[in-house]
């Protein structure tokens, strides 16, 4: 299809470039910047990273038409000759590299909430706290338990806005699979883009790229926002008993620390009374956080069962072998206005952390080398969808861990893993994953467990278990700051079990899930924002209902959540949340357009927020400032034609009447104010090994690679 095939360059051609501007100039309405550490003067370096950024989204948009052009075969031309192109409505199923024999949906493409909540904070099912800026740091308000194996360094402020070379999608298609994101907010410095690709050349080869950028300067002084992610990655099935990926991971995380504004702080009509204005905590605005990782990651599968056709229900014997190699680096740094002098007015701020008047830096890094050995067998009722698997493996990773002012140090970690999957059918599928240290891991395990009963008309049930012990983060254990030793702990290794069971009845869109956590030797950061540990168990109860409900082309979608702990000394969350929608949608002009009309509104109860600490990157208790409720609303409307999406929306439309009062999340960290924001989203699927006069084979699979002969694999 002509028009769809370059619709992706007209779109790429007619993008203002200079407009994105990926670095980090800040253009502030209001008041004078003081000289800070992304300069906001046009220097040189700042000329090479915007030339540079530019060259990558031409790159970027370029590549898909590079790789077609590569695949093009020359057609017969032939006046009786048609070609019947491939549906918009064809699916869009992905792989990943550790099971590449399960397929999954890709994100539909309707103008839906997933489509307008473009800030990864507020799209869980009740929103993160950050600290007032998109791409902050940020902690879930809800608490939750993440599975966590061995070593952890103990810094997860950015984990919401990180690329996993594991979780790199492999779209399986015969149409090459371009999907772009562009938003942009009130400023040049207040946007975010993503991109992702994919195309399976003859052979079988399949080429993956995602590509993701957030650039947030805040409405707030000196508290911009960077990330910029990267995964790239190929897929080739060798031969029908050989298969491998190869995927190479990046991602960088910037943040501009200014440590909250000054407690008191007042906004209002005036004149120097906008939150550019509001008086900072860390005034020199030389505080810097860095993090960044970089991942090579290989794969691969060798069968020696059910070799030619693995979707026809026969069984398969594999053993897969995972080798990646990373490395993470974790920086804070503040060297006040005249490096090597006094800090300034900033060592007012660290209180306990300041220990060199010179300036404050914390640092850490480690390299790892992870291999997992896996035997498996499995089979498939339907392509794309086992149902059973077993697998047993055994997973060693490979430390070398530096921390100023200590000299480098190499440790292992080994468990024994094991996996259990069985879907006899729709209505029913157990999924169990364990791991079991040995060695210097003794003692630790992790479980997993899933359970789905489907009820029919009746609805679904289901009930989820995690229970886990493993060794307390390495920055609870140990923390120098300016090479100086500021704690040094033995802490006792938590042992947590989180029991949730859920009912659902989709057909008049209502859902309820209970949830239990029960924690020992529960770690925190206390007043001070030092280490520590609880000496009794912390139990958290939450209940959570949601009801979407539909009146015509009404839709009024609603999630409550309810939480409580029994340890209020150490975890302090919101006890009740509300989040609703109230919209219109349906289609117009002939139903060529799919439209959707109406307010997001979220509220939470009064707690004592969390403040944030930019020496350790983490949240810490505090006792002066409670976050009161805040009534959150947005207006938008979003619509969708064929697969073109818009949206345009307002957020926190509660400035128009109250511009005095702000919404906390973190202590000190105040939300936005109101403004506007857009954003647009194309999926193109360009014709790739389909091509007139062929034929798929009758029952092949179309949602797997096929290799040298036409061999589905």
């Amino acid at each position: 299809m002509p028009g769809q095939r370059h619709g992706f360059l007209y779109v790429c051609g007619n993008m203002n470039f200079a407009n994105l501007n990926f670095g980090f100039s800040l253009q502030r309405q209001g008041g004078t910047e003081a000289r800070n550490r992304w300069s906001t003067r046009p220097t040189t370096q700042s000329r090479r990273t915007s030339t540079s950024t530019r060259i990558t989204c031409i790159i970027l948009c370029l590549l898909p038409l590079l790789l077609q052009a590569q695949n093009e075969q020359p057609q017969a031309a032939s006046s009786t000759a048609q070609y019947i192109p491939i549906p918009d409505t064809f699916p869009v199923v992905f792989s990943v590299s550790i099971s590449p024999e399960e397929t999954e949906a890709a994100n539909d493409t309707l103008p839906d909430a997933d489509f307008r909540m473009y800030d990864l904070a507020r799209r869980p099912l009740i929103d993160w706290g950050t600290l007032g800026n998109i791409g902050a740091s940020a902690r879930p308000l809800l608490f939750q338990s993440e599975a966590r194996r061995g070593f952890d360094a103990g810094f997860h402020g950015f984990d919401l806005y990180q690329l996993r070379p594991a979780e790199l999608q492999f779209f399986q298609n015969p149409r090459s699979f371009t999907d772009l994101f562009f938003s942009q907010g009130r400023i040049q410095n207040d946007n975010l883009l993503r991109a992702r690709f994919s195309r399976t050349f003859s052979g079988g080869l399949n080429f993956s790229l995602q590509y993701r950028t957030f650039n947030h300067a805040g409405q707030y002084r000196y508290q911009a926002a960077k990330h910029t992610s990267l995964a790239v990655g190929v897929w080739y099935p060798v031969n029908p008993r050989y298969e491998f990926f190869l995927i190479y991971a990046r991602n960088t995380d910037k943040q501009q620390e200014n440590g909250g504004v000054v407690p008191g702080a007042t906004f209002g009509n005036g004149q120097f009374s906008g939150p550019i204005n509001a008086e900072i905590q860390l005034p020199d605005q030389q505080a810097l956080t860095r993090h960044a990782n970089w991942s090579v990651h290989y794969t691969h599968h060798l069968k020696f069962t059910g070799i030619r056709d693995s979707s026809a229900g026969k069984r398969v014997l594999r053993a897969s072998h995972t080798a990646e190699l990373s490395r993470q680096t974790y920086k804070f740094s503040d060297p006040g206005t005249n490096p090597g002098q006094n800090l300034g007015r900033d060592s007012l701020y660290f209180d306990t952390f300041f220990v060199d008047k010179r300036g404050i830096r914390n640092y850490l890094e480690y390299v790892v080398l992870d291999n997992l050995f896996t035997l498996n067998t499995f089979k498939s009722r339907q392509p794309g969808k086992p149902s059973d698997e077993l697998a047993l493996g055994l997973r060693h990773k490979l430390f070398t861990l530096k921390q100023e002012p200590l000299q480098d140090s190499v440790f292992s970690n080994l468990f024994l893993t094991g996996d259990l999957v069985f879907k006899p059918s729709d209505r029913f599928s157990l999924n169990a994953h364990g791991e079991l240290g040995v060695l210097n891991n003794f003692g630790e395990y992790q479980v997993q467990g899933d359970l789905l009963l489907g009820l029919g008309i009746a609805g679904e049930f289901r009930v989820s278990l995690l229970s886990q012990r493993y060794p307390a983060p390495w920055q609870f254990q140990r923390l120098f700051v300016s090479k100086r030793l500021l704690w040094s702990n033995d802490f006792s290794k938590p042992v947590e079990t989180t029991l949730s069971a859920s009912y659902a009845l989709p057909k008049i869109g209502f859902a309820v899930e209970g949830k239990t956590h029960l924690v020992n030797n529960f770690l925190y950061y206390d007043q001070n924002g030092a280490a520590a540990q609880t000496g009794s168990p912390l139990q958290v109860a939450q209940l959570i209902f949601q009801e979407n409900l539909r009146l015509g082309r009404f839709r009024f979608n609603n999630t409550v959540a309810l939480q409580r702990a029994n340890r209020d000394d150490v975890l302090r969350l919101p006890r009740w949340f509300s989040k609703n929608s109230l919209f219109y949608s349906g289609p117009l002009f002939k139903k060529r357009m799919q439209l959707e009309l109406g307010v997001d509104f979220r509220v939470n109860g009064a707690f004592m927020a969390d403040s944030y600490q930019p020496v350790t990157a983490q949240f810490y208790l505090q006792d002066s400032v409670e976050a009161k409720p805040y009534p959150w609303l947005d207006a938008f409307v979003s619509f969708k034609v064929k697969s073109f999406r818009f949206f345009v929306r307002y957020e926190n439309l509660a400035t128009f009447w109250d511009n005095q009062t702000a919404y906390y999340q973190t202590a000190n960290y105040p939300q936005p104010f109101g403004a506007i924001r857009f954003g647009v989203a194309w999926r193109f699927l360009d014709e790739n090994q389909v091509q007139p006069g062929t034929n798929t084979p009758a029952g092949q699979d179309t949602t797997r690679p096929t290799g040298p002969g036409g061999t589905t694999f």
